[in-house]
């Protein structure tokens, strides 16, 4: 127990430390020299933390916690240091503790619950947080942090709500105002640019929000105030990377195909280590089939960023893409030694230079620094089956990866709901970097959307899912889609694709998901065998490589195809008239 000179220079120190002044709260608290008491040990940690000292607060914590083990706020506090150090399982251990100790922290499940989210963990995240709901269902915070897993969950309906329920409590919570806002984009709500527009003037600030105005503006059919709102933040804040790259964007699908990348020029040129500008410039001009442009701003940003591994990198790979083999040759010779992901870069090159083998063992390098990386996996398809090697069939040819269902609808219905995502294309140009090439793409999360339609297209795509998932082949932990068997089926991102006259899709993987699909809506009148139909398993025409398709489907309004995310796959064109559809990835929970 302390005495009163010490008491009364603990309560300064508290004092001090809970009215900002925690350097005066370090000298107080210095004063009483060394203590075994808790209590002091949990303010000269708090303080210290404050001030930025990480090591000492982490030093008093522990010591706190020899003397009180299972004190609720100490292991609150403590969870929240070891966050921010980046440990989130031990902070998850803690924060366990203290609601061991008292349920009702209320602060330590919300930051367990956050941390949850930020792991994946939303089921676990939406527990935690419906108990605080049930026990303090007048707290706006909870409402908008149940909101923000609701929408990641992709149930918008809900996720509205709960951020209604924070706004009527308290009106101008901006992670609620913001949230919203989000939610309607992202359900398609006429709102959405109304929403950003009252977040933005009730004092909602940061990139995100304005970014989100400009996705708002786009999607309801209004690129140019988007592009001209952009225009005028980039005015007062020029190295802006993530402004100009959506700005880019923007211009290319409005149809600029000319000046799109004009601001992204001006920004490396003002800020030439500016390495995000870099990446957004190189991605647009290879996303916009640029691929000599961006080997050359490559080239340029590995210069300007001080001869940079990963520019040089790139330089390389689309010098490839481009076809200047020789210039890629050099490129990949001068590289040196441990830049990561040269062999999956440079495996690509071997495969057009026809050096098979060669390509093989890169791969085999890049899977064993990357066991589950998709585009890895993607190549091994196609180069196994280059070289006859026998895994070729336990990776792609096993009986019910790829699978074919009918949907299950009235003539009628594919009607209304093609009917319905047709009106959701607003754009002019198909999305920089993305596969279909003369049409276009829906921006957000499409199966999440409130329309009816959607949602019973949502609903037959959910089951479709579930049966194939059934069917697949048994659990293989070396597998990279069976690895997940015993996991659940999510379906996460998705959107609609609507091509015209001459359209298509390269051959492409989908780096996001385990599973992904093409579901068919509408089609043209074919004028040619085989016109418009899917091929999976074969490889992308710039690798100039002799392999045909593994499989070849015929789209059928209502028909859905599912296939792992890590084998190629394209379509081939069509004469005229529209191909209507909607696609998604499966992940795995």
């Amino acid at each position: 127990m302390m005495g009163s000179a010490a008491s009364t220079l603990f309560r300064k120190a508290e004092l001090a430390f809970t009215s900002g002044r925690p350097e005066e709260a370090r000298q107080h608290l210095r004063q009483l020299g060394p203590t075994t008491d808790p209590g002091v040990l949990h303010l000269i940690a708090l303080v210290e933390k404050k001030l930025g000292d990480v090591s000492a607060a982490r030093a008093a914590f522990e010591a706190a916690l020899r003397l009180a083990p299972g004190d609720g706020a100490i292991n609150s506090n403590y969870g929240n240091l070891l966050e921010a150090l980046g440990e989130p399982q031990a902070a998850l251990v803690h924060y366990d503790r203290a609601l061991a100790a008292n349920p009702g922290l209320a602060n330590a499940r919300l930051a367990k619950a956050l941390l949850l989210q930020r792991q994946g963990r939303l089921d676990e995240a939406l527990g935690e947080i419906d108990r605080l709901v049930a026990q303090n269902a007048q707290d706006p915070r909870f409402h908008s942090a149940r909101g923000s897993v609701l929408r990641e969950m992709g149930n918008l309906a809900a996720a509205s709500a709960a951020f209604d329920r924070s706004l009527a409590l308290d009106p101008r919570r901006p992670v609620a105002l913001h949230g919203r806002a989000r939610v309607a984009l992202e359900a398609g709500s006429g709102d959405a640019a109304e929403r950003y527009r009252h977040a933005i003037a009730s004092g909602v600030s940061g990139a995100e929000v304005h970014l989100g105005f400009a996705q708002a503006l786009e999607a309801a059919g209004r690129p140019a105030e988007a592009i001209a709102y952009l225009e005028q933040l980039i005015t007062l804040q020029p190295v802006w990377s993530e402004g100009q790259a959506l700005l880019s964007r923007i211009r290319w699908e409005a149809g600029d195909v000319a000046g799109f990348a004009d601001g992204l020029e001006q920004l490396v040129a003002a800020a030439p280590q500016d390495k995000a500008g870099w990446r957004a410039l190189i991605s647009g001009y290879a996303g916009a089939d640029l691929t000599e442009r961006a080997a050359e701003a490559a080239s340029r940003a590995a210069h300007a960023c001080g001869n940079d591994a990963e520019f040089a990198l790139l330089a390389a790979l689309y010098a490839s893409e481009a076809g200047d083999l020789d210039e890629a040759d050099r490129r990949f010779a001068a590289l040196g030694t441990g830049v990561p992901h040269r062999d999956l870069h440079e495996a690509s090159h071997l495969l057009r230079r026809g050096r098979y083998e060669e390509a093989a063992n890169a791969l085999e390098r890049e899977r064993a620094m990357n066991p589950w990386s998709v585009a890895a996996w993607a190549l091994t398809a196609v180069v196994w089956r280059l070289i006859g090697d026998a895994r070729k069939e336990w990776l792609s040819g096993q009986p019910g990866l790829v699978l074919t269902s009918s949907l299950g609808f009235s003539d009628d219905e594919i009607t209304d709901i093609a009917a319905c995502l047709r009106g959701l294309h607003q754009t002019q140009a198909h999305p920089l970097g993305q596969s279909l090439r003369g049409g276009t793409q829906t921006r957000g999360r499409l199966l999440a959307r409130l329309e009816p339609e959607v949602q019973r297209l949502r609903a037959a795509i959910v089951a479709g899912v579930e049966a194939y998932w059934r069917d697949l082949p048994d659990e293989d932990p070396t597998h990279p889609l069976l690895r997940h068997r015993r996991q659940r089926p999510v379906v996460e991102g998705s959107w609609s694709v609507r091509l015209t006259d001459g359209g298509f899709h390269v051959a492409h993987f989908h780096t996001k998901g385990v599973v992904s699909s093409a579901t068919y809506l509408r089609l043209p009148e074919v004028s040619a065998p085989m016109e418009g139909w899917l091929e999976i398993g074969g490889a992308p025409a710039n690798l100039n490589l002799p392999l045909e398709p593994l499989h070849r489907i015929e789209p059928q309004p209502g028909r859905m195809a599912l296939f792992p995310s890590y084998l190629f796959h394209g379509t081939r064109p069509f004469a005229a008239g529209e191909r209507l559809t909607a696609a998604f990835d499966v992940v795995a929970r």
